[in-house]
């Protein structure tokens, strides 16, 4: 993601710098910050914190070790807002790009009966499974290593695809196929200034953008298949 991000930003004369840090490093300065993070009646925390008060509060407990997806980057925030605001009971959720395994577990937290996590990084699957564990969610999430939608025969009611503007295209010819009637794509892990190369690659795959959630520079695309477009539009946020 980063490198995508560093090319993205180079196009308006942004330059990113990077140097080196060991696994250990990483993790201790994660669990240094780590903090809650709210999103409607989602908290999401690390797992040696309290939970908190409140009988509403869906708890996710996060160790992320060295995975993607702690909650505290806005592409995760945007995913986790577009769960809150569309997991319904029984629902069946698709998570690609799972990293720590945060949005399938919060997908299941809300309701979902039936949640498959992929991702195509052994460690991130590692990762991902000891969460679903720890959460006490695994008869309803199922996480898998793969690349992308190959060999999914699910058909969802939401699919959240929290990937790069350059990896999103490989996975798009697949979506229309898993998605449920009146399912939806939430397509986040990219800057707005790549925004406009998404909404091609989303029309090259035969789906519609019908909203756009922001949130600093990041954003998140809601699309579906044209025959689902009757529906009410996406809630936008400026």
């Amino acid at each position: 993601m980063l490198s995508a991000l560093a090319r993205s930003l180079a196009r308006v004369g942004v330059r990113i710098q990077t140097r080196v840090r060991s696994d250990a490093s990483w993790t201790r300065a994660w669990k240094a910050r780590g903090g809650r993070v709210r999103v409607g009646r989602l908290v999401i925390q690390p797992a040696w914190m309290r939970r908190p008060s409140g009988r509403r509060a869906a708890v996710v407990r996060v160790d992320a070790g060295l995975a993607f997806g702690s909650g505290e980057h806005e592409s995760t925030h945007l995913c986790l807002r577009a769960l809150a605001g569309r997991v319904r009971h029984g629902d069946t959720v698709i998570d690609l790009g799972t990293g720590s395994g945060i949005l399938a577990i919060a997908a299941a937290r809300l309701g979902a009966a039936k949640v498959l996590a992929v991702d195509n990084d052994p460690v991130a699957v590692a990762v991902a499974r000891a969460n679903v564990r720890a959460n006490r969610v695994k008869r309803f999430v199922t996480v898998r290593q793969g690349d992308g939608l190959a060999g999914v025969r699910l058909k969802a009611n939401l699919l959240v695809a929290n990937l790069t503007a350059d990896t999103l295209p490989a996975i798009l010819r697949d979506v229309p196929r898993c998605l449920a009637p009146e399912g939806r794509l939430v397509a986040s892990g990219f800057t707005t200034v790549r925004l406009r190369d998404v909404r091609g690659h989303l029309a090259a795959a035969g789906l519609v953008v019908d909203g756009i959630d922001r949130l600093k520079a990041w954003c998140a695309v809601h699309a579906v298949v044209p025959s689902a477009t009757a529906g009410p539009a996406a809630h936008r946020r400026a």
